[in-house]
């Protein structure tokens, strides 16, 4: 078979699947599956393709069609412009997590000192590291089987040697006392009872402890406030992503944990995304 009868297939079958994007996860899958890049599937459509290797884009086609994430089948995912590696084990990184990225770098020192608490695939800490050639920082979860992924990419992006993975959980002071320009998290956010408003690709493939908090889904927010508060500089700065409902809960949260210069920032789909605070000066 050809390359583009194959191409043709995928997407027929992920559109029968209801796979959004459907074509444009086809020629994702075919780049994986076959070896070719995005101009090759072009000018090499009439190629034909080993029985082995058609075997190969059929059954990554037969996992996406299924539900399985795209990131957990090409094992990969584009965040800031690099490529993180991605496993069950770690959250798949999204857009709209750039967000918490560029408002950590607005705040980050000449030489700084972050951590990215709750890590997961490393994609936020990582990326400040490589943004920020002048800082130095922590990548910590809870889990240590995604540090090890964290720590995997920190190496494959050549930022390893300004990066120490720390297995820390966000429900308690970990990090010291005033050591840290910015503490940034993607933490678990989703209340346990909306889990059915989940997409099901999520809920039944990625890990659940980076997902679900309780309380409203608030409970580890609340505990970043007091744990990553005492780890802060004073002048320093707590940053965290958050569901779109959550804005002014978050924003209660940092006053309780008597921040200052409290915020809410949208993302690009105009949703309330990333609430942020500056630990108070003595």
């Amino acid at each position: 078979m050809q390359v583009r009868a194959l191409l043709v297939e995928a997407g027929r079958e992920l559109t029968a699947a209801g796979v959004p994007d459907a074509l444009l996860e086809a020629r994702v899958l075919a780049e994986y599956a076959l070896g070719l890049n995005r101009v090759q599937l072009i000018t090499e459509a009439t190629r034909d393709v080993a029985q082995d290797t058609a075997l190969r884009m059929r059954a990554a086609v037969a996992r996406r069609a299924s539900g399985e994430p795209l990131a957990h089948i090409t094992g990969q995912r584009e965040f800031y412009g690099r490529s993180f590696r991605v496993t069950p084990h770690t959250l798949v990184p999204r857009p709209e997590t750039e967000l918490l990225v560029e408002e950590s770098l607005r705040r980050l020192p000449r030489g700084g000192c972050f951590a990215d608490w709750g890590t997961g695939s490393g994609c936020v800490g990582i990326t400040l590291a490589a943004e920020r050639p002048d800082c130095r920082g922590l990548l910590l979860d809870y889990s240590a089987e995604a540090l090890a992924v964290a720590w995997e990419n920190a190496r494959e992006l050549g930022v390893e040697a300004r990066l120490l993975p720390v297995r820390g959980d966000m429900l308690r002071p970990c990090l010291g006392k005033a050591r840290f320009d910015v503490i940034c998290s993607n933490p678990p956010y989703i209340a346990p009872q909306e889990a059915l408003d989940v997409m099901p690709e999520v809920r039944r493939h990625e890990p659940a402890q980076a997902l679900f908090s309780e309380d409203n889904g608030l409970r580890h927010i609340r505990a970043l406030t007091t744990n990553a508060g005492l780890a802060l500089k004073p002048g320093g700065w707590l940053l965290l992503e958050h569901g779109a409902g959550q804005g002014a809960a978050v924003r209660e949260a940092l006053t309780q944990g008597n921040f200052a210069a409290i915020a809410t920032q949208r993302d690009l789909a105009g949703q309330e995304r990333c609430s942020l605070g500056q630990k108070m000066t003595l």
